[in-house]
């Protein structure tokens, strides 16, 4: 049996929950926008004392453009806040992201993945090629409204020739530009150079680089 829970981001309620639909609706106030959120699973357990829902087995939740799949998530159900394990996957239009856990916060469109991170950027460049950038990291925070993110914990970045390994790295994605900070090395694997420092800053698009704080850099001659 699949149960289809469709959430309303406001106050609870739970008139049908005996049923195999239930609707969650409510409005904390007219003037804020609702946003729905739609959960599956293969099973739902409600603890109504601690106001606590675990969905287990093939779990989808779908918030707006954003949708994520794992095996179990478990929720409070007045706060919005779950916790998602094993097999955790999130998609956003040009973003997929892979862990082993989650915390999102449904109302902030918060997403925190821990333990073996992996993140890719699917991007062409100006010819039309792939050219994607992929992350890898011990934790990573996104806020899916802004596709603005956090990674830290030996994070390692790939973009065609380039391998960047920072302590964190900061995207903006309104001005398409990674910060990095913390022991910071940039690898150009071709052309054989290799340039580090304490901070830097990678404007993704024109693969530009500025580095700052203790530089070093390594070139090969010809």
């Amino acid at each position: 049996m699949v149960i289809s829970i469709f959430i309303i981001i406001g106050i609870i309620n739970f008139p049908l929950f005996a049923q195999e639909q239930v609707e969650m609706v409510g409005q904390e106030d007219e003037q804020v926008e609702e946003s729905v959120v739609e959960l599956t699973a293969d099973q739902v357990n409600y603890d109504k004392e601690n106001d606590q829902m675990v969905f287990i087995g093939n779990v989808v939740i779908i918030q707006e453009d954003t949708t994520l799949t794992a095996a179990q998530a478990s929720f409070n159900v007045d706060t919005k806040v779950g916790q998602i394990t094993d097999s955790v996957k999130l998609v956003k239009e040009d973003i997929t992201i892979n862990g082993e856990t989650l915390e999102a916060f449904l109302n902030d469109k918060r997403y925190i993945f821990e333990n073996q991170v992996k993140l890719i950027q699917e991007r062409e460049d100006s010819d039309g090629e792939p050219d994607n950038v992929t992350w890898v990291c011990q934790k990573l925070e996104i806020f899916t409204d802004t596709k603005n993110m956090t990674a830290t914990g030996e994070v390692k970045i790939t973009k065609k020739d380039y391998t960047i390994i920072a302590k964190e790295a900061v995207y903006n994605d309104a001005e398409d530009k990674i910060s990095l900070t913390g022991q910071v090395t940039i690898e150009e694997i071709d052309n054989d150079r290799q340039i580090s420092g304490d901070q830097a800053v990678f404007y993704i698009g024109d693969d530009k680089l500025e580095v700052t704080g203790n530089v070093k850099s390594r070139m090969i001659l010809d």
